[in-house]
């Protein structure tokens, strides 16, 4: 699907986030466990930067980035899940009120993410997060991982939210993409200057430092009669 224009007031009905990096403060984490399995099977350590440049919410994308051989790929799955349990993330200090602040505005919101159901599940769980989402869907199949638009596709239909009415806030170009190919406004959360300069080049439709801005930006999309979008 073509992308569409960018929202304009009174038309935002629905709001999507990614999960890793947006709401949760991840990349730290998911850095160190790579660095660890990388070391194991003797791949070559990266640096923050260099992780920074190559993450990716599609890991396989980011496995090609690194030069990781193919043959390495099923391992590295498999010990990243056993010792990212290990890791103890937070949540970005800006994702309560955020999440807050669209509530308030009766926004339907989603979690779409590539992540594990399992995974994703017991960490929304464990910070108290269920209830912000009508839906949650996850990168359960290689084929839908971002920047196909497949889960989001997926999401608004079962949210019932047009994708012109749509926003989806995501921190890498695979979800920049993912939302220029579901239709949907891409708004892009870049918390640093390399994240920034790489997500720049996307084009995204709007890109705010922390989901402060962006929430504010949204909340000021809201339809001024106060009734629910449907």
């Amino acid at each position: 699907m073509p992308h569409g224009d960018l929202l304009a007031p009174d038309e935002i009905a629905g709001v999507m986030f990614d999960w890793d990096g947006v709401l949760l403060d991840s990349l730290g984490a998911a850095f160190n466990v790579y660095n660890k399995i990388f070391s194991k099977v003797g791949a070559e350590w990266l640096t923050r930067d260099e992780y920074l440049r190559f993450q990716s919410p599609n890991w396989y994308e980011f496995y090609e980035r690194v030069g990781l051989p193919k043959a390495l790929w099923k391992e590295v799955d498999e010990e990243w899940l056993r010792l990212y349990r290990e890791e103890r993330p937070s949540l970005h200090l800006d994702a309560l009120s955020c999440l807050d602040s669209l509530r308030g505005a009766n926004l339907k919101m989603a979690l779409v993410s590539n992540g594990s159901k399992s995974r994703v599940e017991g960490e929304l769980s464990k910070f108290g997060l269920d209830w912000y989402f009508e839906v949650a869907v996850f990168g359960e199949k290689k084929e839908e991982l971002k920047p196909s638009p497949a889960m989001l596709e997926r999401a608004l239909a079962m949210m019932g939210v047009e994708a012109r009415r749509a926003a989806y806030l995501g921190d890498s170009p695979a979800d920049i993409r993912a939302a220029k190919n579901a239709g949907v406004s891409a708004v892009a959360i870049a918390r640093g200057p390399i994240q920034k300069e790489r997500l720049e080049v996307e084009d995204p439709d709007q890109i705010f430092g922390g989901l402060e801005e962006a929430a504010e930006f949204l909340v000021g999309l809201v339809p001024r009669s106060g009734k629910k979008p449907v």
